[in-house]
Parts: C-alpha cells; sequence; structure tokens
C-alpha cells in the first residue's frame, strides 16, 4: 500500500510518495526528454485524446509498465497516485491509473489543467487493468497534484470523481478521504448526493442552489472492506500527523523523513503505529520499491529520487529542474526509457538491503543522514546545473558500498 503528501512551509512546498508495490517489481526514473507538442499523447502502444503538451517528463514506473506510479513534467507539476477500492467496479480490461498519471503530465501546464486532464481520462476511459506485477488487483485511483499554482486531491470510482482544493498539510494512503468537503463532482454522483435545483446556477457544490444537505463521497463510493483491509484510513491518519507536526519548521531534511519514517502516530490509535518507509511484512507483503520528493523552492525545483527499496536505507538523489528540462547531478544512473539500467541498479540495492527486509528499524541512521547532508550541500552550492557531479556520484558510491 502506497502513501503520498503535500507539504507547504514558509520557505516553499514538498510533494512526496512513497510506492509500495511487489518485493520483487524493479521502479525506475526515467527521463522522457521534451517533444514537439502533438494532437494527442501517445506513449507505449497507447494514444489518449489529450493535446501534448510537449513537456519533459521525469517518471518512476515499475519496470514492466510506461505508466508512472509519480512524476514531475518541465512544467513542474507533480503527480502521484494511490490504489483505491469501490463499490463502483474498475474495468478488469481498463486502463492503469498510472497511465493516466503519464499522460495528465505530458498534456498539462499546471496543477489545475492537470486536474482537469485526468479527470477528462477518468470520464473518457475505463480505468481499472492489473496493476499487480504477480497476481492480479483491479482498482480505482487518486490522485494527489501539485504545482507552482496549487494542489489537489482528486479521487475516482470507476467512470466517477470529486476534487478539492488543499492548501495545508495534506496525505493520502489506500482509501478514500473527501467527505462533503468536495468543490466539484461527477453529475451522476451530484444528482446521488448532492443534488441542486437545476433551474438555479451552482457552479460549484457550495453555491446555493443544494436541494437538502450533502452527502458524504467517502461513504457514497468506499467498499468498506477493501477500506479496512488496506488500513488506508490508518496510514492517512499517521502520514498527516508527521506532516502536520513538520509545517511549521519544516525543511528538506524533515520531508525526507517523513518517507523513511517508521511508528508513525496514528492519533486515533496511537498503540498501533504505522510505518511509512514499509518492509517485507506490511499487511499485504508489498514493500516500499521507490520514494521520490519534489521541493518547490523560490528560486528551484529539485526531485529527490531513490530509485531503490527502502528510502530509510537509501540515499534521495537529486535533479534539477532547470528551464523545462531534468538535469541530474547523479550521473552514474541511467535514466533511459528502456534501457534496463535502472532497473539493474534496483536489483543492486533490493540485494544489497537484504538484512533489512524484515528488521525494519535497521540500518545506519547518523550515516545516513549525515550522507544526505552532503548531497544537499552539493545542490545548494551549485552554482549552473550540471556541477557537481563528480562530487554527488562519489557520495552515492561511498554509500551504496555501505554494509548494512
Amino acid at each position: 500500500m502506497c502513501d503520498c503528501f503535500y507539504l507547504p512551509t514558509s520557505r516553499g512546498a514538498f510533494f512526496g510518495k512513497n510506492s509500495d508495490r511487489h518485493a520483487t517489481e524493479p521502479q525506475a526514473l526515467r527521463l522522457v526528454p521534451r517533444r514537439r507538442p502533438s494532437p494527442s499523447v501517445s506513449f507505449g502502444g497507447k494514444s489518449f485524446e489529450l493535446p501534448d503538451a510537449g513537456h519533459a517528463l521525469a517518471l518512476s514506473c515499475p519496470c514492466w509498465m510506461p505508466g508512472a506510479e509519480m512524476g514531475l513534467n518541465g512544467a513542474g507539476v507533480a503527480i502521484g497516485n494511490e490504489a483505491v477500492f469501490s463499490r463502483f467496479k474498475a474495468a478488469p480490461d481498463g486502463v492503469l491509473g498510472m497511465d493516466f498519471v503519464r499522460a495528465a503530465l505530458s498534456a498539462s501546464s499546471s496543477a489545475h489543467e492537470a486536474l482537469d486532464s485526468l479527470i477528462s481520462l477518468t470520464e473518457r476511459y475505463s480505468q481499472g487493468g492489473n496493476g499487480a506485477y504477480k497476481g492480479r488487483l483491479v482498482y480505482s485511483n487518486s490522485y494527489l497534484v501539485v504545482g507552482p499554482d496549487g494542489a489537489y486531491v482528486l479521487e475516482t470510482a470507476a467512470r466517477r470523481w470529486a476534487w478539492k482544493e488543499v492548501s495545508g498539510p495534506t496525505a493520502l494512503s489506500n482509501s478514500y478521504s473527501i467527505t462533503d468537503d468536495y468543490k466539484r463532482l461527477d453529475a451522476e454522483t451530484r444528482k446521488a448526493i448532492a443534488p441542486v435545483n437545476e433551474r438555479m446556477a451552482c457552479l460549484d457544490e457550495a453555491d446555493a442552489g443544494r436541494i437538502g444537505e450533502k452527502g458524504s463521497w467517502k461513504a457514497y463510493v468506499e467498499n468498506r472492506f477493501m477500506s479496512r483491509f488496506s488500513a488506508g484510513d490508518a496510514r492517512r491518519r499517521a502520514l498527516g500527523s508527521l506532516v502536520t507536526a513538520i509545517a511549521e519548521t519544516g525543511d528538506r531534511r524533515a520531508a525526507m523523513a517523513a518517507l523513511r519514517a517508521h511508528s508513525a502516530i496514528d492519533p486515533d490509535r496511537p498503540t498501533r503505529p504505522r510505518n511509512v518507509c514499509d518492509h517485507d511484512l506490511d499487511i499485504m507483503g508489498n514493500p516500499t520499491t521507490g520514494s521520490m520528493l519534489v521541493e518547490y523552492r523560490e528560486d528551484a525545483t529539485v526531485l529527490w529520487f531513490t530509485g531503490a527499496p527502502y528510502a530509510c536505507a537509501n540515499l534521495f538523489k537529486p535533479v534539477l529542474l532547470s528551464n523545462g528540462e531534468f538535469v541530474p547531478l547523479w550521473t552514474d544512473y541511467d535514466y533511459v526509457e528502456g534501457s534496463g539500467g535502472g532497473e539493474a541498479y534496483w536489483k543492486a540495492r533490493r540485494a544489497a538491503t537484504r538484512p533489512l527486509w524484515k528488521r525494519p528499524k535497521g540500518g545506519h541512521d547518523t550515516a545516513l543522514v549525515e550522507a544526505q547532508a552532503a548531497l544537499s550541500a552539493m545542490v545548494d552550492e551549485t552554482a549552473s546545473p550540471g556541477a557537481g557531479s563528480a562530487v554527488v556520484n562519489d557520495i552515492v558510491r561511498d554509500w551504496d558500498a555501505r554494509p548494512l
């Protein structure tokens, strides 16, 4: 099960996400160069009726799919998706939400455009498909969409959807979170839980013209058994409490620590804490297979990624966003789509972290903080994109050579 967060601070904002998937499923960061704009978005043999704006893309992709669990585009828009389970069934042969993520990032120049793109895709194409690396798992998707223009939560159930804008610390996991605080709903759901007098103007769900009280989106769409099974509500509360606590003084180190956290406290059940960085013995046996942090500062946007399982045992490596293109400072990694180099690095780190597979509290915590601080210093001191790569490569090599 996965988690993601939006963390605005006095110094900027962060988008963070862990991807928790099958323990043997590699996940790699792929950099897709800027393209010539075109009338439709096409990749991996699929085509979507959205205009491709041609943005450069940084995509964290499970090895067998062209779509992305999370990503950032050249306009500074970040999207992460979460599996959610609804009583409105997703299509067994439908389109994966990860494909929607890539299509929306290709098409959108702002967070609000990405929100509109994801809604259009949800209404136009049947979402679903088998999202499991091994076995079978069909689900709908929720999305955290962040950009320089703001942040949004979009939750879907088959072809239905609800969204809201968020301005404070926000966490998502594998359960629905929007209750009656939605900004907009799809037409069918509006009729069911938020009917309006059609003779009156109603531009959004807060306007006059409502007939009766608004109902809860979460209560209306969720599959309660799967919500309990995934522990999505508990995980969301635990991560939300964590990012809220660091919002006032939150910096890069604190945001990374949130993705590396073990035993985050669920305020509703403090005696049962939750791991944000999952290991092999979580409820579905799915450890954290990839992590990403996008840092929005006044002077720069920086993508940090692990390219490896277990955020608690790996460095976040920097990629700068400069003039709409991505400039990796860690140049030892293979970012080319389809090359297999990123997957090879993931497998090597999976093998190296074997002692931690079932021991979440292991690892060199102090040493990791020090090595991460050295990487951070290189990013903060870099006068031009691409400078300092040799030092960054050395820091990463030294860390990866450490026994755990």
